[in-house]
């Protein structure tokens, strides 16, 4: 194994961090957005919690180790999609303002509400579309199969949402807002499996990760209607995951060709090993001691 295909497994696993925890951030915005009861608006704000804007994190490290890693990579990638990448960039901003604003200034939350689920379908799409133009060879994000995987990713993200915000309605000890999203996360799956499945065949992607995907996404629907609620949770992000693992594998990227020099990648790991050190126990305990506030709120 070269030290480029450790870069690459490093970057792939930043990839699935941020789709499984930051996706459903996003997906928690689209319900937040649709939602018409209170009651479901404020599971959706409780269960975002202090990480919800610390998910960027997994952003941000991909994102260093792409142009440390792979310098041409990166540079294609920001020049052909700089369009796109921005305006994933504005609706970040945009979400993380207006979730603060919408609690400083009460008068106007649901103005704020707007443009905090507006900002959480656009970031989405355009990540995915610009995934997925990347993978396919495509030349525009709104192509076709720029159209799609932006759709897609779109749905992943509620989907994911929607599977956790069940447990966290339960543990809010709200049962309406928890059969409500029950429903969603039906519904969600619904519709991505009748995207995802139609879609790998069109853009040509061969990788039986897409039939992992099947299974689990299938096992979560019955996992779902049987308030198997934990389980599904590990499911659920497998199945979203395998997508995003099977597009890696159809891209066929020149790594070599692009990677950095050994020694260069060398120092990285070797900096990345000390943040990790510092950054995921951090992460970790920041999620021990909300689920404890949670609990204790709930009782």
């Amino acid at each position: 194994m070269s030290h480029a295909d450790v870069a690459l497994g490093l970057i792939v696993l930043g990839l699935s961090a941020y789709l499984l925890f930051g996706g459903a951030d996003f997906g928690a915005g689209l319900w937040h957005l649709f939602a018409r009861r209170r009651t479901d608006r404020e599971v959706i704000e409780h269960a975002m919690g202090p990480l919800w804007e610390a998910n960027h994190v997994w952003l941000i490290f991909v994102m260093v180790m792409t142009w440390t890693a792979f310098p041409p990579i990166f540079a294609s990638v920001m020049t052909a999609h700089w369009v796109p990448l921005s305006l994933a960039a504005l609706g970040i901003v945009a979400r993380g303002s207006t979730f603060v604003f919408a609690k400083a200034v009460p008068d106007h939350h649901v103005r704020y509400g707007v443009v905090f689920g507006v900002s959480s379908l656009l970031t989405p799409f355009c990540f995915g579309a610009v995934a997925t133009v990347i993978t396919t060879g495509d030349g525009s994000w709104l192509s076709p199969a720029g159209l799609y995987g932006g759709a897609l990713t779109t749905a992943l993200c509620a989907y994911l949402a929607a599977v956790y915000l069940i447990w966290d309605a339960r543990r809010l000890a709200d049962a309406d807002a928890a059969l409500r999203f029950r429903g969603y996360a039906l519904m969600s799956g619904i519709v991505v499996g009748v995207l995802a499945l139609p879609g790998a065949a069109l853009i040509d992607v061969r990788s039986p990760l897409i039939i992992v995907s099947a299974v689990a996404g299938l096992v979560s629907l019955v996992l779902v209607a049987r308030q198997r609620l934990l389980a599904v949770r590990a499911t659920g992000a497998l199945a979203v995951v395998s997508v995003l693992w099977g597009a890696v594998e159809r891209a066929g990227l020149d790594l070599d060709g692009a990677a950095a020099q050994d020694t260069v990648l060398e120092f990285v790991f070797v900096a990345l090993g000390i943040g990790a050190v510092i950054l995921v126990p951090s992460m970790v305990w920041l999620f021990v001691l909300f689920q404890r506030s949670t609990e204790a709120e709930a009782h």
